[in-house]
Protein backbone atom coordinates (compact mmCIF):
# COMPACT_ATOMS: atom_id res chain seq x y z
CA UNK A 1 0.00 0.00 0.00
CA UNK A 2 2.80 2.59 0.62
CA UNK A 3 4.23 1.74 -2.75
CA UNK A 4 1.42 2.40 -4.53
CA UNK A 5 1.47 4.45 -7.82
CA UNK A 6 -1.69 7.00 -7.24
CA UNK A 7 -3.19 9.57 -8.90
CA UNK A 8 -6.79 11.40 -8.60
CA UNK A 9 -9.21 8.43 -9.22
CA UNK A 10 -12.03 10.94 -9.36
CA UNK A 11 -10.83 11.73 -13.24
CA UNK A 12 -9.56 8.33 -13.50
CA UNK A 13 -5.89 8.92 -12.76
CA UNK A 14 -5.04 6.55 -10.64
CA UNK A 15 -3.32 3.51 -12.18
CA UNK A 16 -3.63 1.36 -9.26
CA UNK A 17 -7.20 1.90 -9.09
CA UNK A 18 -7.14 1.54 -12.94
CA UNK A 19 -5.27 -2.09 -12.60
CA UNK A 20 -7.79 -3.25 -10.27
CA UNK A 21 -10.57 -2.25 -11.99
CA UNK A 22 -9.12 -4.32 -15.20
CA UNK A 23 -7.85 -7.07 -13.04
CA UNK A 24 -11.63 -7.41 -11.67
CA UNK A 25 -13.42 -7.43 -15.15
CA UNK A 26 -10.81 -10.17 -16.26
CA UNK A 27 -11.88 -12.05 -13.49
CA UNK A 28 -15.62 -11.45 -13.70
CA UNK A 29 -15.84 -11.94 -17.32
CA UNK A 30 -17.41 -8.28 -17.59
CA UNK A 31 -16.28 -5.52 -19.91
CA UNK A 32 -15.33 -3.01 -17.13
CA UNK A 33 -15.37 -2.49 -13.39
CA UNK A 34 -15.79 0.43 -10.82
CA UNK A 35 -13.86 0.67 -7.60
CA UNK A 36 -15.72 1.85 -4.79
CA UNK A 37 -15.36 2.12 -1.03
CA UNK A 38 -18.09 -0.51 0.17
CA UNK A 39 -20.13 -3.42 -0.86
CA UNK A 40 -23.44 -1.25 0.06
CA UNK A 41 -22.34 1.03 -2.77
CA UNK A 42 -21.87 -1.13 -5.15
CA UNK A 43 -25.00 -2.56 -4.93
CA UNK A 44 -26.80 0.70 -4.62
CA UNK A 45 -25.40 1.65 -7.58
CA UNK A 46 -26.12 -0.63 -9.48
CA UNK A 47 -30.23 0.03 -8.57
CA UNK A 48 -29.73 3.46 -9.55
CA UNK A 49 -27.91 2.55 -12.56
CA UNK A 50 -30.80 -0.25 -13.84
CA UNK A 51 -33.56 1.47 -12.50
CA UNK A 52 -35.50 4.28 -12.74
CA UNK A 53 -37.64 6.13 -9.66
CA UNK A 54 -40.51 4.27 -8.42
CA UNK A 55 -38.95 0.63 -10.30
CA UNK A 56 -39.41 -2.50 -8.24
CA UNK A 57 -36.55 -5.03 -7.50
CA UNK A 58 -37.20 -8.35 -6.54
CA UNK A 59 -35.17 -9.64 -4.12
CA UNK A 60 -34.57 -12.60 -1.76
CA UNK A 61 -36.33 -11.65 1.99
CA UNK A 62 -33.22 -12.22 3.68
CA UNK A 63 -31.34 -10.16 1.12
CA UNK A 64 -28.68 -7.43 2.20
CA UNK A 65 -29.68 -5.09 0.12
CA UNK A 66 -33.63 -5.48 1.70
CA UNK A 67 -32.07 -5.90 5.22
CA UNK A 68 -29.21 -3.77 5.88
CA UNK A 69 -28.64 -1.21 3.32
CA UNK A 70 -30.66 1.42 5.43
CA UNK A 71 -33.20 1.49 3.43
CA UNK A 72 -31.02 3.45 0.66
CA UNK A 73 -32.76 1.58 -2.33
CA UNK A 74 -35.70 3.67 -1.71
CA UNK A 75 -33.76 6.97 0.38
CA UNK A 76 -31.26 6.81 -2.46
CA UNK A 77 -32.55 5.49 -5.65
CA UNK A 78 -36.61 6.18 -5.65
CA UNK A 79 -36.94 2.48 -5.96
CA UNK A 80 -39.12 -0.35 -4.23
CA UNK A 81 -37.79 -3.67 -3.17
CA UNK A 82 -40.25 -6.80 -3.34
CA UNK A 83 -39.30 -9.30 -0.85
CA UNK A 84 -39.28 -13.33 -2.01
CA UNK A 85 -39.18 -15.86 0.23
CA UNK A 86 -36.75 -18.56 -0.81
CA UNK A 87 -35.16 -21.56 0.71
CA UNK A 88 -31.39 -20.73 3.08
CA UNK A 89 -31.94 -17.73 0.52
CA UNK A 90 -32.34 -19.54 -2.73
CA UNK A 91 -35.52 -19.04 -5.09
CA UNK A 92 -36.34 -20.67 -8.37
CA UNK A 93 -37.86 -19.38 -11.59
CA UNK A 94 -41.25 -19.79 -11.07
CA UNK A 95 -40.41 -17.51 -7.54
CA UNK A 96 -39.08 -14.84 -9.80
CA UNK A 97 -41.92 -14.93 -12.48
CA UNK A 98 -44.42 -14.84 -9.65
CA UNK A 99 -43.33 -11.59 -8.52
CA UNK A 100 -43.17 -9.84 -11.31
CA UNK A 101 -45.65 -7.04 -11.87
CA UNK A 102 -48.71 -6.91 -14.84
CA UNK A 103 -47.70 -3.98 -17.17
CA UNK A 104 -50.10 -1.86 -15.65
CA UNK A 105 -50.26 2.24 -14.89
CA UNK A 106 -51.23 1.13 -11.48
CA UNK A 107 -48.44 -1.23 -10.12
CA UNK A 108 -44.73 0.00 -10.43
CA UNK A 109 -42.10 -1.85 -13.12
CA UNK A 110 -40.81 -4.73 -12.17
CA UNK A 111 -37.22 -3.98 -13.55
CA UNK A 112 -34.42 -6.06 -11.59
CA UNK A 113 -34.04 -8.65 -9.54
CA UNK A 114 -31.15 -9.35 -7.45
CA UNK A 115 -29.15 -12.42 -6.41
CA UNK A 116 -26.80 -13.21 -3.29
CA UNK A 117 -23.85 -15.73 -3.90
CA UNK A 118 -23.24 -16.61 -1.18
CA UNK A 119 -26.51 -15.88 0.44
CA UNK A 120 -25.02 -14.37 4.05
CA UNK A 121 -28.38 -14.51 6.46
CA UNK A 122 -29.25 -17.94 4.21
CA UNK A 123 -25.94 -19.61 6.29
CA UNK A 124 -23.68 -18.84 3.25
CA UNK A 125 -25.44 -20.99 0.92
CA UNK A 126 -23.26 -21.39 -2.63
CA UNK A 127 -26.23 -20.95 -5.87
CA UNK A 128 -25.99 -23.96 -8.18
CA UNK A 129 -24.71 -22.92 -11.03
CA UNK A 130 -28.07 -24.05 -13.08
CA UNK A 131 -29.98 -22.10 -10.48
CA UNK A 132 -28.09 -19.19 -11.12
CA UNK A 133 -28.59 -19.39 -14.74
CA UNK A 134 -32.76 -20.76 -14.51
CA UNK A 135 -33.18 -17.30 -12.56
CA UNK A 136 -30.96 -14.66 -14.55
CA UNK A 137 -32.52 -16.45 -18.19
CA UNK A 138 -35.93 -15.35 -16.76
CA UNK A 139 -35.29 -12.34 -15.37
CA UNK A 140 -34.37 -11.65 -19.50
CA UNK A 141 -36.97 -13.43 -20.46
CA UNK A 142 -38.72 -10.23 -18.75
CA UNK A 143 -36.93 -7.57 -19.60
CA UNK A 144 -35.41 -7.25 -15.87
CA UNK A 145 -31.69 -6.59 -15.35
CA UNK A 146 -29.95 -9.34 -13.68
CA UNK A 147 -27.81 -8.25 -10.80
CA UNK A 148 -25.60 -10.68 -8.64
CA UNK A 149 -24.73 -9.23 -5.53
CA UNK A 150 -21.80 -11.46 -5.12
CA UNK A 151 -20.30 -9.68 -2.15
CA UNK A 152 -18.68 -13.23 -1.26
CA UNK A 153 -18.33 -14.45 -4.61
CA UNK A 154 -14.47 -15.80 -4.43
CA UNK A 155 -16.66 -17.92 -1.23
CA UNK A 156 -18.35 -19.72 -3.91
CA UNK A 157 -15.86 -20.06 -6.57
CA UNK A 158 -13.92 -21.93 -3.85
CA UNK A 159 -16.99 -24.33 -2.45
CA UNK A 160 -17.97 -25.05 -5.98
CA UNK A 161 -15.31 -25.38 -8.00
CA UNK A 162 -16.59 -23.27 -10.58
CA UNK A 163 -14.73 -20.31 -11.57
CA UNK A 164 -15.99 -16.44 -10.79
CA UNK A 165 -16.54 -15.49 -14.27
CA UNK A 166 -19.05 -18.92 -14.77
CA UNK A 167 -20.60 -17.89 -11.93
CA UNK A 168 -21.10 -14.49 -12.91
CA UNK A 169 -21.77 -14.61 -16.62
CA UNK A 170 -25.83 -15.13 -16.94
CA UNK A 171 -25.67 -11.46 -14.81
CA UNK A 172 -25.61 -7.91 -16.39
CA UNK A 173 -24.03 -6.18 -13.58
CA UNK A 174 -22.08 -8.22 -10.42
CA UNK A 175 -20.56 -6.75 -7.02
CA UNK A 176 -17.22 -8.26 -5.55
CA UNK A 177 -16.44 -7.22 -2.05
CA UNK A 178 -12.96 -7.13 -1.00
CA UNK A 179 -13.27 -6.38 2.65
CA UNK A 180 -15.05 -9.63 3.79
CA UNK A 181 -13.13 -13.27 3.31
CA UNK A 182 -10.54 -11.65 1.04
CA UNK A 183 -9.10 -9.30 3.85
CA UNK A 184 -8.26 -6.09 2.27
CA UNK A 185 -9.23 -2.82 5.03
CA UNK A 186 -11.52 -1.02 2.62
CA UNK A 187 -13.14 -1.52 -0.95
CA UNK A 188 -15.64 -3.09 -3.23
CA UNK A 189 -16.26 -3.56 -7.19
CA UNK A 190 -19.43 -3.28 -9.50
CA UNK A 191 -18.68 -4.74 -13.02
CA UNK A 192 -20.86 -4.94 -16.08
CA UNK A 193 -21.27 -3.40 -19.46
CA UNK A 194 -18.60 -0.40 -20.20
CA UNK A 195 -22.06 1.67 -20.60
CA UNK A 196 -23.33 0.78 -17.65
CA UNK A 197 -20.39 0.90 -15.84
CA UNK A 198 -19.22 4.38 -16.47
CA UNK A 199 -23.00 5.62 -15.68
CA UNK A 200 -22.31 4.17 -12.81
CA UNK A 201 -18.94 6.19 -12.48
CA UNK A 202 -21.54 9.19 -12.56
CA UNK A 203 -23.64 8.15 -9.72
CA UNK A 204 -20.55 7.08 -7.54
CA UNK A 205 -19.40 10.86 -7.36
CA UNK A 206 -23.06 11.59 -6.49
CA UNK A 207 -23.60 9.29 -3.60
CA UNK A 208 -19.79 10.55 -2.41
CA UNK A 209 -17.69 7.74 -3.17
CA UNK A 210 -15.42 9.34 -5.43
CA UNK A 211 -11.89 9.23 -4.18
CA UNK A 212 -8.78 10.77 -4.82
CA UNK A 213 -5.53 8.76 -4.08
CA UNK A 214 -7.28 5.96 -3.65
CA UNK A 215 -4.73 3.68 -5.06
CA UNK A 216 -3.66 3.52 -1.58
CA UNK A 217 -6.49 1.22 -1.29
CA UNK A 218 -6.80 -0.47 -4.64
CA UNK A 219 -3.55 -2.23 -3.78
CA UNK A 220 -4.52 -3.77 -0.82
CA UNK A 221 -7.63 -5.40 -2.91
CA UNK A 222 -5.02 -6.66 -5.91
CA UNK A 223 -2.85 -8.00 -3.08
CA UNK A 224 -6.04 -9.94 -1.43
CA UNK A 225 -7.01 -11.37 -5.18
CA UNK A 226 -3.75 -12.80 -5.86
CA UNK A 227 -3.10 -14.35 -2.55
CA UNK A 228 -6.28 -14.79 -0.01
CA UNK A 229 -8.63 -16.69 -2.63
CA UNK A 230 -7.13 -19.75 -2.34
CA UNK A 231 -6.77 -19.26 1.43
CA UNK A 232 -10.66 -19.72 1.50
CA UNK A 233 -10.58 -23.31 1.89
CA UNK A 234 -9.02 -22.78 5.10
CA UNK A 235 -11.78 -20.59 5.88
CA UNK A 236 -14.62 -22.87 5.03
CA UNK A 237 -12.64 -26.05 6.99
CA UNK A 238 -12.60 -23.90 9.89
CA UNK A 239 -16.22 -22.77 9.68
CA UNK A 240 -17.37 -26.01 8.98
CA UNK A 241 -15.59 -27.54 12.16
Amino acid sequence: MAEADVGDDVYGEDPTVRRLEEVTASLLGKEAALFVPSGTMANQLAIRSACEGGDEVVIEADGHSFGFETGAAAGLCGVQLQPVRGRRGLFDRATLEGAVRPAMVASPRTRMVIVENTHNFGGGTVWPLALLREVAAAAHSRGLHAHLDGARLMNAQVASGQPAHLLAEPFDSVTLCLSKGLGAPVGSLLAGRAGFVERARRFRKMFGGGMRQAGILAAAGLYALEHHVERLEADHLRARR
